[in-house]
């Protein structure tokens, strides 16, 4: 399926031409994106209907070209046509520039007005309410009698219509017909302005029966089922549905790339959704969080819009366009009282979720256009390949680098790529089969065109796309003769993107390398890690592998899940408070061993769960090991420390006198570094006092929280962060102004502001220092290989590169945290106990400012849509098995705008 989307062409539009410039874009496209831009117009305008996708061309012998479809065997001489889809699937590279296309497109059809929900069965003119309340025309009569309006003291419809009124009704409806925002201002000198937008055009829905078949024929009356029609508001503005962690970045892209002349409104979790009526008139585009947006999909009692009494309200002093103040009903979202002139879901590849409440909600809703923006359609279509290009060349002499070519985790065989996408006969026999993996794919990419974009041929017949597209290519010989060619027409006709060297052409990314790390664990971690599989190993042997009570019976799958996690876990550093039951299993093993024997387990069986049963013993014998398990923090290793002063700073028994190693945890190791730079002569029994003492404060907090000591220094952590940020944010803002009142050199500003806001830089190291008792004290690498590789790649490249570490695990990102404060890194932090607000701040303040370097983010949040090219490393701090998140998270630093070459590495 990747190479088929690979192979899909460059779309260019035969009717619709985007120059140089779209007026409200302050940033110039790329002749790749305008072309985009194009072809998403000419999809939206466009009455004209497309060839059936389903059918694909062939030719006899004589050369006659004929039409066939696959599915069920039918040729014809001409291609059948079927109903275009007014959108689509923006899916061009990642790092391409999705977001500023989106927002040309918005700016290029910013005056378009919505149209009226098409019905055979009802009649829907487009109506103003000044046109509605006194024009004399027949429509407006006949709609005013149809609602029961023709009786209401609130017409006046003896005037003939003025000039200006008939001005003011045609401009709204017109829509883009009539240039009003060169004489905006004019129009606001003149007051009427607020007539015009006050003059929000609309149409009536009106609940109708489809004509009942009776003996006597259909029925000639319409069955109206309620007493006043729901009114639906026409509008220019686009709605835009975006992640959480993206509405900043959406909020920063408007103001870099539009001009103040784009309206727009970005609706947090806590704004106040505005009346419908405002919406429609008030706003080009509007900005709201997916979770937000299902929150409306709560307040649906559409029935009650047919409930509410016509608008009765009298007009502005001096005109006859009505003010209107109706109340809402409370139980009825705005967003359902408008017809929406278009939809668009950033990284809506969601949408391909069968279940997902946002379809359910998209469905509910009159919307005219809709498009999904992504760089990831399916799970298996990467969207890695703009910059490889320059990659390969530099790197074409080495193999032990990771150049995405991952294999699918099908059900079969996916070694093999999809030859058959080249829809000749030949090449489909070589095809490999399709399996699960493809299907799932293929069934999310059906939910998108069906449900979520209702393409008329697809929404009409939801099981058209499984029976004509996924079943051919799915069958269990192989995809059959023309599936393949089937299902590129059909992403051709949605998608819209560019091939690769296409984009290249204007477009030239630095080169990116993305390597796996290979390391071994410390011995310490060993243990834990051998600890944990002993369990494992135990569990299916013990079992004999049938039943409930074996871990990977199916209805264990939660309990699986949570053991691989744990096993994750471990791989970078785990500790448990029952020390992985390993006291269990030892006084359990001869019991183990007299089963396995009793149900004559095979000789290999046997001989694991001996070795098992040793790993357990292992773990169990070592006094430094359990004590390491009384706390989730690493330990260091510290040399040349006093032997009371570690015992006196070091928690639990990894004090203990028979230790082998001298270990002390990162957040005690930064108290003592900090006392003893503030008091650098204090003698060894001193140094003690405070240590013990240190250690009395730090189990009352923890027991004055009923929190575990970890919890209590990751909130630490947090504060000091937010303080961190504020602080940033405060120096930025006024670098601004000094840059504009001030007379100082560019390269003595930050200095200057810092000691103007009094955020003094870390004073130099006390001469004393070399006097103090632990002045040969040195701390030597973690028990966490992991955590010493990024330690080692952060102290080497951070001083000129920034980096983002990824990480599916809070609490690794909280141990690197630790660690980094430990070697005094300046750090951020993008994970689910940061409120979003402060995400935001963070994203801008790692993008804006040199004095944070890393940047740390949790994978499930920041993989996504995030634009972070000041950095140029990434890192993974354990292997990512979805590649589309592991290719998203990538090109957060890959893209447009990126100078630097990306490294990459998975560890």
């Amino acid at each position: 399926m990747a190479e088929i989307y690979s192979d899909l062409p460059s779309l260019v539009s035969s009717t619709i031409t985007v120059g140089q410039e779209i007026r409200g874009l302050r940033s110039a496209l790329y002749e790749y994106q305008r072309q985009s831009v194009a072809v998403m117009i000419e999809k939206e305008l466009s009455n004209q209907p497309v060839q059936d996708p389903l059918y694909i061309p062939i030719s006899n012998m004589r050369g006659e070209r004929f039409y066939f479809q696959p599915s069920t065997l039918t040729a014809a001489r001409e291609c059948p046509t079927v109903a275009r889809c007014k959108g689509g699937i923006l899916c061009e590279e990642l790092g391409t520039g999705k977001t500023v296309m989106i927002l040309g497109l918005i700016l290029a059809t910013v005056d378009q007005l919505s149209q009226p929900e098409e019905s055979l069965l009802d009649y829907r003119p487009v109506m103003s309410p000044l046109a509605y309340r006194t024009f004399p025309a027949d429509e407006y009569h006949n709609a005013r009698r149809r609602a029961g309006m023709h009786k209401s003291s609130a017409l006046d419809v003896t005037r003939v219509p003025s000039l200006v009124e008939i001005l003011l009704h045609r401009i709204r409806t017109w829509g883009d017909k009539v240039d009003v925002r060169s004489h905006e201002e004019q129009l606001e000198a003149s007051n009427l302005w607020q007539l015009l937008q006050a003059n929000t055009p609309f149409y009536h829905h009106y609940s109708v029966k489809s004509p009942q078949i009776t003996a006597l024929g259909p029925s000639r009356t319409r069955d109206r089922v309620s007493k006043y029609p729901r009114l639906m508001h026409l509008t220019t503005t686009t709605l835009v549905v975006v992640p959480v962690n993206l509405l900043g970045q959406w909020d920063r892209e408007i103001l870099k790339h539009c001009r103040s002349t784009l309206r727009y409104l970005v609706v947090r979790q806590t704004t106040q959704i505005p009346s419908a009526k405002a919406l429609a008139s008030d706003y080009d585009l509007i900005i709201m969080t997916d979770s937000r947006f299902r929150r409306e999909s709560v307040k649906n009692k559409v029935t009650h819009l047919h409930k509410l009494k016509p608008c009765t309200c009298a007009p502005f002093p001096g005109s006859r366009v009505p003010n209107c103040c109706c109340p809402s009903d409370p139980d009825v979202s705005p967003l359902f009282q408008i017809r929406w002139k278009r939809l668009v879901i950033d990284e809506g590849h969601t949408s391909g979720n069968t279940a997902a409440t946002l379809n359910y909600f998209v469905r509910q809703l009159s919307i005219e256009r809709k498009w999904i923006v992504t760089g990831t359609p399916t799970s298996n279509i990467l969207g890695l390949s703009l910059g490889r290009k320059q990659d390969d060349d530099i790197e074409n002499d080495i193999t032990v680098d990771c150049t995405y070519s991952l294999p699918i985790p099908a059900t079969t065989d996916c070694s093999t790529s999809d030859t058959s996408s080249n829809s000749d006969g030949g090449a489909e026999n070589m095809a490999r089969v399709w399996g699960a993996y493809d299907y799932v794919n293929l069934r999310k990419l059906g939910t998108m065109i069906s449900d979520f974009l209702t393409v008329p041929q697809f929404h009409s017949d939801l099981k058209l796309f499984g029976n004509h597209v996924s079943a051919p290519l799915c069958d269990r010989r192989g995809p059959r003769i023309g599936a393949v060619k089937v299902l590129s027409q059909v992403m051709e006709m949605v998608m819209i993107r560019h091939r690769i060297e296409d984009i290249e052409e204007e477009v030239v990314l630095p080169p990116m390398r993305h390597t796996p790390i290979y390391m071994d664990l410390d011995a310490y971690a060993v243990k834990s890690y051998n600890a944990m599989q002993a369990s494992i190993a135990i569990n299916a042997i013990d079992s004999q592998r049938e039943g409930q009570d074996y871990m990977f019976h199916p209805r264990n799958a939660k309990n699986l899940q949570i053991a691989m996690d744990n096993l994750s876990q471990g791989m970078f550093w785990s500790a448990s408070d029952i020390l992985f039951n390993v006291d269990q299993i030892r006084h359990e093993a001869p019991k183990f061993m007299a089963r396995a024997t009793e149900a004559e387990v095979p000789i290999h069986d046997m001989a694991l769960l001996e070795q098992a049963l040793a790993h357990a013993e292992a773990a169990a014998k070592d006094p430094l090991w359990r004590a390491m398990q009384q706390h989730e923090d690493i330990p260091f290793r510290v040399m040349g420390i006093d032997a009371a002063v570690l015992e006196a700073w070091t928690r639990g028994k990894l004090k203990d006198r028979s230790r082998v190693h001298d270990l002390m945890h990162a957040n005690r190791l930064c108290e003592l570094r900090a006392l003893v730079r503030s008091r650098p002569l204090m003698n060894l029994d001193r140094l003690v006092e405070e240590g013990k003492a240190l250690d009395l404060n730090e189990r009352a907090r923890c027991e004055k929280r009923s929190a575990h000591v970890h919890d209590v220094t990751n909130a630490a952590q947090m504060k000091k962060m937010v303080s961190e940020v504020k602080d940033e944010l405060e120096v930025m803002k006024e670098k601004e102004k000094v840059y504009q009142t001030e007379d100082v050199p560019e390269t003595d500003i930050d200095d200057f502001v810092r000691r103007k806001l009094g955020h003094h830089a870390t004073p130099s190291p006390s001469k004393l220092l070399s006097s103090s008792p632990l002045s040969r004290t040195y701390i030597g690498p973690s028990l966490s290989s992991k955590l010493n590789f990024i330690l080692s790649e952060v102290l080497k490249h951070s001083e000129k590169e920034k980096f983002l570490v990824f990480s599916n695990s809070p609490l690794t990102l909280a141990h690197i945290a630790e660690s980094l404060s430990l070697l005094e890194i300046k750090y951020l932090r993008y994970t689910t106990d940061v409120s979003p607000p402060l995400r935001e701040q963070c994203v801008m303040t790692f993008e804006s400012s040199d004095t944070f370097r890393v940047f740390l983010m949790e994978l499930k949040l920041g993989a996504r849509g995030l634009n972070l090219t000041s950095a140029s490393r990434v890192i993974f701090c354990e292997p990512v098995w979805h590649p589309d998140v592991e290719a998203q998270a990538i090109k957060r630093a890959h893209r447009i705008g990126q100078t630097k070459p990306i490294t990459g590495n998975s560890s």
